[in-house]
């Protein structure tokens, strides 16, 4: 039953990328990105990209959480803060979706789509992701969470506002990760929660008043960060340091595609961390 879930999804979101075209000839820049009104090869590529992503992530969500775990649709009810995880799951969903949609999107701008018909397709497939995921879960043991779904569309939203309105680019989140038992392959995130921080930076360049900020540099930004320890026992914050890539002068698509993505993850910096229970840390370049 689970495997024909999965195989639904991927038929759908297969032929929903097969009907997407072309709406406009006109050649306009938006965020860098020039339209194609033909279907070049660099549009095919962004578009066989994007399914490729949804796709490859439906499937790795069913052999990673549901796989021969069937149970009857049921719901559950796990909280916001005070969860099993302190939180770190509900902040996770809101960057899934967060970083979904700005890869989704810069990937079909890449390809030269029209900004419409970037914005809807990737609001409307990260949507669709997220809901999936719950549908999945909900015939599984973890069940369908509202919450989930819930701080999903707080990521979703937030990201699809900072497309309308320029000012929220001063404010984005990004994610660093270190595996406490070391990398593997396939990576499986949400086994170790403790190797997390979801982090909100500021652009400090544009936020300071007159001089002061514009004495700032472009490149640097102040971060606050959240995680947990101790095997999801002790909340963690932090603040530190952040580069922001979007200050780089890129003209080329291909690099700007890539520094876009590569911008929604935190990088090793100088940072001071709490932890309830163990004080303040400081690090000169802290990981996770």
């Amino acid at each position: 039953m689970r495997l024909s879930f999965a195989k639904l999804l991927v038929c759908l979101c297969l032929s929903g990328i097969a009907r997407t075209v072309a709406q406009d000839s006109a050649a306009v820049i938006t965020d860098g990105f020039q339209t194609r009104p033909d279907w070049t090869p660099r549009k095919v590529i962004s578009a066989v990209t994007f399914g490729g992503v949804l796709c490859g992530s439906l499937v790795s969500s069913y052999y990673d959480w549901w796989n021969d775990q069937s149970q009857p649709f049921h719901f559950t009810r796990e909280g916001w803060f005070n969860d099993y995880s302190l939180g770190i799951d509900k902040v996770g969903h809101v960057y899934t979706s967060y970083f979904y949609f700005h890869t989704f999107r810069n990937l079909l701008l890449w390809g030269g789509f029209q900004p419409p018909t970037a914005f809807w397709w990737a609001a409307g497939t990260t949507a669709f992701f997220a809901l999936s995921i719950e549908i999945g879960d909900g015939l599984s043991p973890y069940g369908f969470c509202v919450q989930d779904l819930i701080a999903n569309g707080v990521g979703l939203a937030y990201a699809m506002l900072q497309t309308k309105f320029e000012y929220l680019k001063n404010f984005n989140l990004k994610w660093s990760y270190v595996a406490p038992d070391g990398y593997r392959w396939p990576p499986r995130f949400t086994d170790h929660y403790d190797g997390h921080t979801y982090w909100l930076t500021f652009n400090m360049h544009n936020l300071l008043p007159g001089k002061v900020g514009e004495s700032w540099p472009e490149f640097l930004q102040l971060a606050a960060g959240y995680g947990v320890d101790d095997n999801m026992t002790k909340r963690e914050f932090v603040i530190g340091l952040d580069v922001n890539l979007g200050a780089l002068s890129v003209h080329n698509e291909d690099w700007l595609l890539l520094s876009k993505t590569v911008d929604m993850i935190h990088f090793p910096l100088p940072a001071v961390e709490y932890t309830e229970g163990k004080g303040v840390r400081a690090y000169m370049f802290y990981k996770n």
